[in-house]
């Protein structure tokens, strides 16, 4: 999340800018950037990575 924000921010992007494009809840992503939502579901974050000019890589690796 914190490389979300950071995207966010450099995009010079407020919340309510993340809203208006994804419909996500202001107040959940505010959880989402402070992380007292610890488990956000997927579609939220590629939706949010979306927005902010990112992609979502999910990856399965040995331990």
């Amino acid at each position: 999340m914190q490389a979300l924000k950071a995207a966010r921010e450099a995009k010079g992007l407020s919340l309510a800018d993340i809203y208006e494009q994804t419909g996500i809840d202001r107040s959940a992503l505010s959880k989402l950037e402070n992380v007292t939502n610890e488990n956000p579901t997927l579609e939220t974050l590629f939706r949010y990575a979306e927005v902010v000019g990112k992609r979502l890589a999910i990856q399965v690796v040995d331990r």
